[in-house]
This record gives structure tokens, C-alpha cells and sequence, in this order.
């Protein structure tokens, strides 16, 4: 330049950046001569795009409100024989009983009735019969009069403390099972989507406000703008599946929350015996107006295990997989057995059920009878405190004659554990001392 210094400029444009910001900063200390100087100068401040008179910029408000707490009660069996009641519990009360088999109003009355619940709202959800799906129904329980995050209802069956979970005791059927599920904390949402109308080619910012009642707070904006762009869609949900047979598998899974801006096309359903899942794929297309999906893998081996995943796709590429979890896999199923083949029973033996937990506390039941109802077993199984919610099944196998009409007294009691929840169970043992000819066995 005029003077015969050495100098260089750079102007610097902040094109994401929101109002006026704070000046840069320079260390000369790196450059190593102690004579170089630097400083920066503001050409032009920014500019709040929401203040002043200007409304050249494109504004749109959208406002979050509180959104109501919804729980469902999910009624699930493994036949379409499901029947007896159960009881509610919200914030230390019970409700009356509830039968399994009650319609939307009465619900809605007995939760209604309870001292802690003002006004709620009840909806039924058949479960879908498309052979994946385990038999039953759900209640949708929206809380309007209460605010903020709940607790969870709580079920009660008779069969041990009140939980989320409950099997057994008053409920009938083949593996009766209530749960609670929270599909909707109560309370002002900390997100927000926007609706389909923004522009990819704009630049947008956004700023939030917060009101209590009386006045709006001084908003917060965003550092920086940003552009929407297309992407690929997020993961499938409630992806589960079920065994329908020795050789076939079950998959259902709901929409995405979100398409990434296309519309999903379908979904590639994999299943493998290892999670590479190289082995075998299907596709399957997506349906307008279709939230609920469902596939049947046929011609498996039925001596493997199979792991299955499902990925949503669109024109922009595929989602990150979700693996699918069984319906009952907080369920643990126990066979207990008892044959004799040389017709010897009467009505005098007895079996007791020994459990040891895994921190080696050993339990037993009372003396059972061979000819005990699966009530009575459940019952005194419940005695002895078992963690886990359980219900029983029993199935007579017995056969006074055989297929040529010989006489054999073929006798076999067979009784069904189903445990739920948390597994606290190292083993199950018989105690046959009194059991006679009868010999038992445990399938763990």
C-alpha cells in the first residue's frame, strides 16, 4: 500500500448466523513477529429478522400446548378364551372389579369411581386378527382433567402385588396376561415438527416463547438458520415378532414416525440366523392410509433360531434397521410333567414345587395333589412369593385305552408355567418323595 506496509484483508459474511453478533477475536501471538498488528472492524451489524416492521420475511406461529396423558391396558391371551376380571390401581386406590369382557362406558365408570382419577376417556383396540397377532384387546386411557407426566395405572389380578404386569389369579384363559403401557407422557412437549410447507431453496430460523398464564416470556432464538432437505425416513416401529409354527414366523411393525420428507415406499423385511442378515429378505410395499403392516416367513428351518429386522425406505434411501422383539419375550414358559404307565396312580400322591433363585434362596411349595386344578397349582405358587407374575395351564394327557382298545392307565398331567417379567430363577425341581410310580420332569 501508499505507506509500504505489508497488509491483507478479509471480509467475512455470516449468512446462517441470527442478529448482531459478538466481534471475532484475533491472536497474533502464532504469527512471530511482535511488529504484525491486527484488528477487526464491524462493516454491517445483523439484523433481528423477527423485530421491526419488515414482513418481507416469511413468519408462521404454531403453538404447543399440553397434551393429555394416555395409558393403555393391554389384555393379551394365546387362545380367544380369555375371561374372569381385575382390579385398577392409580396413586394408592383400587378401582371396583373389571371384567375382561367390559365395553368402553363401563370402564370408563369404574376408573372414573376411583378417588384419585377425575375424568378420563376409554377407546377399545380390537387386537388385529391377522394371524401374528396374540388374541385380546387394548384400552385406551386418556387423562383429560389431570396435567403433567403420571404415574402408570397399575394392575392387579389377585396374583401377587400390584404392577404394571399381572397374570394368574381371577384372569381365565389360555396364558392370560394385563399390562400397562404409557403411549403418551402428559405435559408440554419439548419438541416440535413442522408441518409439510416449508421451502427447501429458504433459509428458516425459529424462535420460541413460553407463556404461564399471565404474560409471554422474552423469546429465545435459534444461533442459526437452517435449510430442510429430503432424507431417508426413520426407523419402522413396534416391529415384533411371533412364532405361528415349527416353520413360520409373524412379523408386524407400524409406520415411521417420520417419511424424511418422501413418502415411504415399502419396507424390506430380513431374517437370518445371525444378525449379518445375508440370508433371506422380502419386500413389502406400502399402502396409502396404512399405518399397520404385517408379513408371514414361511419355510424356515425348524431347527434354527432367527433373528429379523425391518428397514423403511424412500426415493432418498433406506432407515437404519429395527430389530424385532416377541410378543411374549418377558415371558418364560416351564413344562412340568407327570407320567406313569403301569396304572398304578390313585388318589393319594402328592408332588411339592422347588424353586432356587438366583442368589441360592431355595423355596417350596405345600403338598399338590396329581389331580390339582391349574388354579390350585397357581395358588400355591403364589404362596411362596415367586417374583414374577405366573399363571398356569393344565393339560390331560391320559388315556385309558390305547388305539387298539387295550387297557393301559396311561397317566400325564402336564402343567404350563408362564412367568412374567424380570427372570429371578436359577431352577425348577420336583420334590417326587411322595409321588409313588409317578415319575416327573422339569422342561426349563
Amino acid at each position: 500500500n501508499q505507506s509500504g506496509l505489508n497488509s491483507s484483508s478479509w471480509m467475512i459474511t455470516f449468512e446462517k448466523n441470527i442478529g448482531d453478533l459478538p466481534l471475532l477475536t484475533i491472536d497474533t501471538a502464532w504469527l512471530g513477529e511482535n511488529h504484525i498488528s491486527a484488528e477487526v472492524v464491524e462493516i454491517a451489524p445483523g439484523r433481528d429478522i423477527f423485530s421491526g416492521d419488515d414482513h418481507s420475511t416469511f413468519k408462521r406461529t404454531f403453538t404447543v400446548e399440553h397434551t393429555p396423558e394416555i395409558q393403555e391396558i393391554i389384555l393379551e391371551s394365546s387362545a380367544n378364551d380369555m375371561g374372569g376380571y381385575f382390579f385398577i390401581h392409580f396413586m394408592g386406590e383400587r378401582s371396583s372389579n373389571i371384567h375382561v369382557d367390559s365395553d368402553a362406558t363401563t370402564i370408563q365408570r369404574v376408573l372414573e369411581g376411583v378417588s384419585t382419577i377425575d375424568e378420563v376417556t376409554v377407546s377399545i383396540i380390537p387386537h388385529t386378527q391377522d394371524s401374528i397377532s396374540l388374541y385380546g384387546q387394548r384400552w385406551v386411557v386418556t387423562f383429560k382433567s389431570h396435567r403433567g407426566d403420571l404415574p402408570s395405572l397399575l394392575v392387579d389380578s389377585g396374583s401377587g402385588p400390584a404392577s404394571t404386569i399381572t397374570t394368574g389369579g381371577t384372569l381365565l384363559g389360555s396364558s392370560p396376561l394385563i399390562r400397562v403401557e404409557t403411549k403418551e407422557d402428559g405435559g408440554i412437549r419439548t419438541n416440535f415438527v413442522t408441518p409439510s410447507i416449508l421451502n427447501e431453496n429458504k433459509t428458516y430460523t425459529t424462535r420460541i416463547s413460553s407463556l404461564n398464564g399471565y404474560s409471554w416470556s422474552t423469546p429465545a432464538h435459534s444461533k442459526f438458520g437452517i435449510s430442510p432437505s429430503k432424507g431417508v425416513p426413520s426407523s419402522p416401529r413396534e416391529v415384533r415378532v411371533n412364532v405361528l409354527s415349527n416353520t413360520e414366523l409373524g412379523v408386524s411393525w407400524k409406520q415411521p414416525n417420520f417419511s424424511g420428507g418422501d413418502e415411504v415406499a415399502g419396507y424390506k423385511v430380513q431374517w437370518d440366523v445371525d444378525t449379518k442378515f445375508d440370508h433371506s429378505s422380502a419386500t413389502v410395499r406400502a399402502t396409502q392410509n396404512s399405518t399397520d403392516y404385517f408379513f408371514v416367513v414361511r419355510n424356515l428351518d425348524p431347527f434354527e433360531s432367527y433373528f429379523v429386522r425391518v428397514i423403511a425406505y424412500n426415493a432418498q434411501g433406506f432407515s437404519e434397521p429395527e430389530i424385532a422383539t416377541h410378543f411374549l419375550m418377558y415371558m418364560n414358559t416351564i413344562m412340568i410333567s407327570l407320567i406313569e404307565t403301569g396304572g398304578n396312580v390313585d388318589l393319594t400322591e402328592t408332588f411339592s414345587i422347588r424353586y432356587t433363585s438366583n442368589q441360592g434362596i431355595q423355596r417350596e411349595t405345600n403338598p399338590i395333589s396329581v389331580y390339582a386344578t391349574s388354579r390350585e397349582v397357581e395358588n400355591e405358587l403364589n404362596i411362596i412369593g415367586i417374583d414374577n407374575a405366573v399363571s398356569v395351564d393344565r393339560e390331560d394327557r391320559s388315556n385309558v385305552f390305547d388305539l387298539s382298545g387295550i387297557e393301559t392307565n396311561y397317566f400325564d398331567i402336564r402343567y404350563r408355567l408362564s412367568l412374567v417379567g424380570d427372570q429371578d430363577i436359577s431352577s425348577i425341581s420336583i420334590n417326587d418323595e411322595n409321588l409313588g410310580s409317578i415319575v416327573p420332569s422339569v422342561d426349563f
